[in-house]
């Protein structure tokens, strides 16, 4: 009961801090490097294998290029980008699950 309870107040609180917050251009790539572009500086991420795909909503766990142990997620939805930049970041999600699941082999 209490993990449901957790994941509920999770997403309401991701959702309302994703909607405030204006998010920078990104360019990505399919093998999972994630480049936000500011107007004075660019951050460099990677997708992770510990990001999720559902049919209305993407959840992407970013770590730093730079630093290791530096770590975010993103709430993206179906509504907030092209049809074929949802497929594309679908696309980059099961990439890195499926060359995850072939390093552990």
């Amino acid at each position: 009961m209490l993990t449901i309870l957790g994941i509920i107040l999770f997403f309401i609180k991701t959702v309302f801090n994703s909607r405030k917050k204006k998010q920078p251009p990104v360019i990505f790539s399919q093998g999972g490097e994630w480049l936000e572009v500011f107007e004075d500086e660019q951050l460099g991420w990677r997708i992770t294998a510990k990001s999720r795909v559902s049919s209305f909503l993407i959840f992407i766990h970013l770590i730093s290029s730079l630093h290791s142990r530096h770590s975010k997620w993103c709430l993206i939805y179906k509504d907030q980008v092209t049809k074929r930049d949802f497929r594309r970041l679908c696309r980059a999600v099961i990439y890195q699950h499926q060359t995850s699941d072939k390093g552990n082999l």
